[in-house]
């Protein structure tokens, strides 16, 4: 029984039981929406693959791969090498927990399952905050928009992704959720320091959003809380760089280092390249549909912002303080962030800013909920809008069985040959899959895992510089994208096939993976292994073999 007031009258109690009705369908049905949504694509995977569960990307294998090595006391891919590949300080360490166990590959889809509908019951406790839904019909529009957001803002699509991405929009929602509460209650939550902290610890692009957060702590007098959590994010931070440079790495990562000319220039200190990186990362969020919506709204925020400035800090409105926290928040990933990669990185911007806006929105909102004459027709369009602005992101997730199905038959393959046929050191462009649970030496000449070939490909060198590279770490077989190394692959490497997707190219970086021998010896052993593996393929995968007597194709 709901526990009732003294003395209400049955009608009452029938009414609150009602309303207390319509708030659960109002979470659970959207819960349940995404859930059969999620089932869906992971059964749609599985036939696809022939039972092969396998993430949208290769990356996550990388991070995998990490997460195993650290359970043996190693950093890196590959046993006794340190590398730090992945964009994550946290999430290798998580992943660790069960390197041991059979549930290891599965362990990042369990994880951002989790996160995913975490984040869903976050933004629900934001909006019942709001207090936007007065009756039926604003309960109805709050669950729509809750599994709007989540296909909307590729919430969904992410989580195939297979890494940090859900973990890292769970803390941002939990973060901006954790401000409401303080801006409108006036009360901190011992868990939003923890979460300010957490966040750039998940991915460096919750940092803008921790300092936006701490700055309105300190605004509202919480100064001594924000200078605590500012020194734990420092000293954290500061201790994995430590600990990088300790293993004779880069202060950051490889993967970030690599994927991003902000982080690049930052690093080596250059100055003028760094502020020509920082603008050039504004100008790709400016033609990007929803990133340039986004920067709109971010130059909505700081006008806000610059009303507020004749006030003393300390009399900011929330609003003004709201929208402080939005500024950081979209010009930190103008600044640092990016655009792209499956739509995986702005996600965590994309939910923020709608969280933020609703915030901001609120009176509005409610208004408009209110009157029963237009209500309707705004919400209609409103989501119409939004469907018509995130096209891409619905696309996504449409396209995920495909683009696990890519992995499956370009990179999960390569494991297999490696693995299976060839066992012995390869070198390779797409590290994840092939190094995963593989006990023999992979060389990245991504630059990922390997400082030395991040510096190689960065400054162009040449074929030779290449061919002395790989001959000093004793590798025979080099399995690439020629579009990779136009003008560096040596004269004396031998091209023995080319295996290609049977299907539309979406998430690896080119259709067709060449397999080159370094000498004439590893020619003779590689072949045969080739004719072998070609035969266990997919049916509609197609491995030209080009050095055998009866040039046979596949």
């Amino acid at each position: 029984m709901i526990p009732l007031a003294p003395g209400m009258k049955s009608q009452d109690q029938t009414t609150v039981r009602s309303y207390l009705c319509v708030q659960m369908t109002a979470l659970l049905l959207p819960l349940i929406i995404v859930g059969v949504i999620l089932l869906g694509l992971i059964l749609s995977i599985l036939k696809m693959n022939d039972g092969t569960f396998l993430y949208t990307m290769d990356d996550p294998y990388i991070t995998l791969a990490i997460s195993d090595q650290i359970s043996h006391g190693n950093y890196g891919v590959n046993a006794g090498l340190h590398a730090a590949p992945a964009s994550s300080i946290l999430f290798p360490f998580l992943l660790a927990t069960a390197a041991r166990f059979p549930i290891h590959p599965y362990f990042p889809l369990i994880i951002n399952c989790l996160a995913l509908f975490v984040t869903l019951w976050i933004v629900w406790q934001f909006l019942q905050h709001l207090h936007l839904a007065g009756d039926t019909f604003g309960w109805v529009v709050q669950a729509i928009a809750l599994v709007l957001l989540a296909v909307c803002l590729n919430l969904i699509a992410v989580v195939f992704c297979g890494a940090e991405h859900s973990l890292h929009i769970a803390a941002a929602a939990a973060c901006i959720y954790g401000l409401a509460l303080f801006l409108d209650k006036g009360e901190m939550n011992a868990w939003l320091p923890a979460v300010i902290v957490l966040a750039p610890l998940l991915r460096y692009e919750g940092l803008p959003l921790s300092i936006g957060a701490l700055l309105i702590l300190a605004l509202r007098g919480y100064w001594r809380t924000a200078a605590g959590a500012f020194a734990s994010i420092v000293l954290l931070l500061g201790s994995f760089s430590a600990f990088l440079l300790s293993m004779k790495l880069p202060p950051i990562s490889s993967s970030i280092l690599t994927k991003s000319n902000v982080a690049a220039n930052g690093v080596s200190g250059a100055g003028a390249g760094l502020f020509q990186s920082i603008g050039w990362n504004v100008l790709l969020m400016a033609i990007h549909p929803v990133g340039l919506v986004v920067l709109a709204i971010g130059v909505a925020a700081a006008v806000q912002c610059f009303r507020e400035l004749p006030a003393k800090p300390w009399r900011w409105t929330s609003h003004g303080l709201m929208a402080l926290g939005l500024v950081c928040l979209i010009g930190g990933h103008a600044a640092g962030g990016r655009f792209g990669g499956l739509d995986r990185y702005e996600d965590y911007a994309l939910l923020g800013t709608a969280m933020m806006g609703i915030y901001l929105s609120q009176n509005a909102i409610r208004n408009v909920l209110a009157n029963k004459k237009i209500r309707l027709a705004v919400c209609c369009a409103t989501a119409l809008f939004l469907v018509i602005l995130c096209f891409r992101y619905i696309r996504s997730t449409w396209l995920v069985p495909l683009e696990s199905n890519n992995i499956y038959e370009q990179q999960f393959q390569m494991h297999r040959f490696v693995n299976d046929y060839y066992r012995a050191p390869v070198a390779v462009n797409d590290l994840g899959l092939v190094s995963y649970h593989n006990p023999n030496f992979v060389l990245d000449l991504g630059g990922l895992a390997s400082e030395e070939a991040r510096r190689l490909r960065f400054s162009n060198a040449g074929a030779d510089a290449y061919r002395d590279f790989i001959a000093s770490h004793g590798v025979h077989l080099v399995i690439i994208y020629d579009e990779w190394f136009v003008g560096q692959i040596p004269a004396s490497w031998t091209k023995l096939a080319s295996m290609d997707l049977s299907r539309k190219r979406i998430s690896p970086d080119k259709k067709e993976v060449q397999f080159y021998a370094t000498d004439a010896s590893a020619v003779n052993r590689i072949e045969p292994e080739l004719q072998a593996f070609s035969k266990s393929l997919p049916p509609r995968v197609k491995l030209i073999i080009y050095n055998t007597a009866a040039n046979a194709s596949r």
